[in-house]
């Protein structure tokens, strides 16, 4: 078929054929000059060592493994795979991308060699001869009112729960003032990465309910504070010590203060090693939920916090689990205490993480029939979840509202990695516009939260937090299926939904992760460049012939491309005749009105573009692969 053929499917008269034809050269141009970038940054990688990072968050993000590379090479490759309609000129679009980012792949090792260990962290901004303790008004600040049993306490109502409860601060407040002028042991230093981590958390919530910008300010200086504090006492920390629930504990404080960084490889680090020591003592293997004692309440709280980060953190990064699936179900070691709003939700979120396991195993069982059956059961449960959120939502705290719209952007995520799944066994155009449909739910509501960060907790320093538990933790899916639509369907609302969404993390570059997240964004949204101006050049009333399966069988089976009767093949002749009066019969449809069998691929190339077109539906960037050096090169915007 020859490229100004399968260009008119599109951009019909000599104009769209000229924008054809440039953006395909360009397409080219960009490969060749990119692998040039490439190689000229590894030599210069070679003979120029990179300067060291001027703050801790830089020093944490190079060891950093992150999690979109891989995601979208899976989606834009399932899409080459599962499309035999697709011309050229939106299948080399699509190889580029994929190109992309198999680049970014093969330099996924670059960064583990030049990994710092976790005590760098934060190494310059300390001040040896200041006491690591904290302060006593720090327990003062972190101790509950005794207001706080009746709910009227402010802020009581806009706790975030952690595995931490107030009894248990009640007792490492009085252990840490107590040897506050000792000589510290292991314990200690235990207990102070777990305070100040607390202490961080406390102060996410003040920006929302306070407005006074200079309060504010003093809020985000104490936070900066608690951060170094926080470094200090996690290197003082001896790995080597004895399994105890104090060390368990201050794990997953780490793992939790790594999450809130973006740091999410070292967080999966922490938590794996808090996942060993819970079952070296045998926690995981927790019988009776009804516990009441103090003791039962803190191994409780540690147990389902890890699995939560285990099966959150082990789906994105594609590493194994580390915790073995509790013998109850974790939702039920959750503490009952009906004054904190936020518990429905981390209910939900628990049974997310458990779709996430159970998601990882779907591939396993013998045959497809088994295997379409478990996705199955999987989106049954995931009509529960979602039933769950809209019935809390309606009772949550209008101050804390914003965290249902966050759990809105990872409940969709979640859904559609789990029909991205199904897709891959089993083609189903019903379930292709699901995926569609969720993953422009997923990004509206995270367009949502962009748009109102002064109801979203935390601080914009040097990002909004709330990007730490909803893009740097949860599957980009939505993103990479968009980008696959907007080419093989030119949806101009998914490509400005994309756009804005873009445009409003440029405003926080500042941070490595979101930095190169967007150039991984910003990169695949150029590339679709030629297509959205073939789109505005024909005018907003144009229809343009789907590159997806259409809605029609034969003996059950779904029909597409140049398997549609001929009758079929005269209609869509006729529809994008009636568009365009110009339109020339060097298009796929010869002068008889039959598809020409000239300009139709054979069926070797047909069959490896619909294997390159599903590998990029249904792929999952891996973030590890932001951190090498194929991924900054400059050379293309």
């Amino acid at each position: 078929m020859s490229s100004s053929s399968v260009i008119n499917d599109f951009c019909p008269g000599r104009t769209g054929l000229e924008l054809g034809k440039n953006s395909f050269r360009s397409v080219q141009h960009f490969s060749f000059t990119w692998r040039k970038l490439l190689e000229k940054r590894r030599l210069d990688q070679i003979s120029c060592p990179k300067s060291s990072p001027q703050s801790p968050l830089e020093i944490c993000a190079i060891g950093s493994t992150t999690h979109h590379a891989e995601q979208a090479r899976a989606v834009i490759q399932g899409e080459l795979n599962g499309n035999e309609r697709m011309d050229r000129e939106r299948q080399s679009i699509l190889r580029s991308a994929l190109q992309f980012v198999d680049v970014m792949a093969q330099g996924r090792g670059i960064s583990d060699k030049s990994s710092p260990s976790l005590g760098v962290c934060g190494g310059d901004l300390l001040d040896e001869n200041a006491s690591i303790a904290p302060s006593p008004e720090l327990f003062y600040m972190l101790l509950p009112e005794p207001t706080t049993a009746t709910g009227t306490g402010r802020s009581s109502s806009i706790k975030w729960p952690d595995h931490i409860s107030d009894k248990t601060l009640e007792k490492m407040a009085s252990t840490v003032l107590s040897d506050r002028d000792k000589d510290h042991g292991q314990v200690f230093y235990q207990y102070c990465v777990c305070v100040y981590v607390k202490a961080i958390f406390h102060l996410f919530q003040k920006p929302r309910a306070y407005k006074d910008p200079r309060m504010n300010e003093q809020f985000l200086r104490s936070k900066k504070l608690y951060e170094v504090s926080a470094f200090r006492a996690l290197n003082s920390l001896n790995f080597l010590n004895a399994p105890t629930l104090p060390f368990i504990q201050s794990l997953i404080s780490a793992a939790l203060f790594m999450q809130y960084l973006g740091n999410m490889s070292q967080s999966w680090i922490l938590n794996s090693y808090a996942a060993r020591l819970i079952v070296a003592l045998d926690y995981h293997e927790v019988r009776n939920p009804l516990g009441n004692s103090e003791l039962d309440e803190e191994i409780h709280s540690v147990v389902y916090w890890c699995f939560y980060l285990d099966r959150t953190l082990s789906t994105l990064l594609y590493r194994p689990l580390s915790l073995p699936q509790p013998r109850i179900s974790p939702t039920h070691l959750i503490t009952a205490d009906q004054s904190l709003p936020h518990i429905p939700l981390i209910r939900i979120l628990l049974d997310l993480a458990q779709i996430q396991g159970e998601l990882l195993d779907c591939g396993k069982a013998g045959d497809t029939r088994q295997i379409l059956q478990n996705h199955s059961r999987l989106q049954e449960r995931m009509e529960i979840i979602h039933s769950r959120l809209e019935s809390s939502r309606t009772s949550a705290p209008d101050l804390v509202s914003s965290d249902w719209i966050a759990g809105d952007f990872c409940y969709y995520a979640i859904l559609v990695d789990v029909l991205r799944s199904r897709l891959k066994y089993a083609f189903s155009p019903l379930t292709h516009k699901e995926c569609v449909s969720y993953s422009r739910k997923s990004l509206k509501a995270l367009h949502h939260l962009q748009k109102n960060l002064e109801h979203t907790p935390g601080f914009v320093d040097p990002y909004p937090s709330f990007l730490t538990w909803t893009v740097l933790l949860y599957p980009l899916s939505p993103f990479f299926v968009l980008f696959c639509n907007i080419i093989g369907e030119l949806d101009m609302d998914d490509y400005n939904l994309i756009q804005d969404i873009t445009h409003s993390l440029s405003q926080f570059t500042a941070s490595p992760y979101i930095a190169k997240l967007l150039k991984l964004l910003d990169t695949l949204q150029s590339l679709c460049m030629p297509l959205v101006q073939a789109k505005e050049r024909l005018g907003p009333q144009a229809k343009l012939a789907s590159l997806y399966p259409a809605m029609a069988t034969r003996r059950g089976q779904w029909l597409t491309g140049d398997q549609l009767p001929i009758r079929d093949q005269l209609a869509m002749r006729d529809q994008l005749m009636s568009q365009d009066p110009t339109y020339s019969t060097e298009s796929p449809f010869g002068e008889s009105g039959n598809l020409n069998s000239q300009q139709l691929q054979t069926p070797e190339e047909s069959y490896r573009d619909e294997e390159m077109m599903w590998q990029l539906f249904n792929s999952q960037l891996s973030l590890e692969w932001f951190e090498s050096e194929p991924f900054s090169f400059q050379g293309y915007t």
